[in-house]
């Protein structure tokens, strides 16, 4: 299962998520099945201005403290053919966060999605 965690954002402006959790639990055909996040999907298009923006990945086990695991660096007008996947491998977290930080982009659009299985 897919879920867009944003879609066609203008990059001019910041954007932060809630907690997202690394496992849910969805009812698919009468049957509660367990999903694990196993890969996060950014793409980015038509951005102007400095490429300097970030996206940072930050996990957390109790949504009070945390740690930066990754930053993306958008340093090209687009990623559509060559799109940035962050696989998940073994999830030791309990939920994520996703910032993006513009630093100087003026516009663009940015999707983030999730691959949940």
């Amino acid at each position: 299962m897919v879920v867009e965690i944003l879609r066609e954002w203008e990059m001019a402006r910041r954007w932060e998520s809630d907690w997202i959790p690394f496992v849910v639990e969805e009812n698919i055909s009468s049957v509660n099945q367990r999903l694990e996040a196993t890969c996060i999907e950014f793409t980015w298009r038509q951005v102007a201005g400095i490429l300097s923006g970030k996206i940072k990945f930050i996990v957390s086990n109790n949504q009070r403290t945390s740690k930066l695991l990754k930053e993306i660096e958008i340093a090209s007008v687009n990623n559509e053919q060559d799109s940035y996947f962050l696989n998940i491998y073994y999830p030791s977290y309990l939920y994520y966060k996703i910032v993006y930080e513009p630093n100087g982009i003026a516009s663009g659009r940015l999707y983030i999605g999730a691959l949940y299985r």
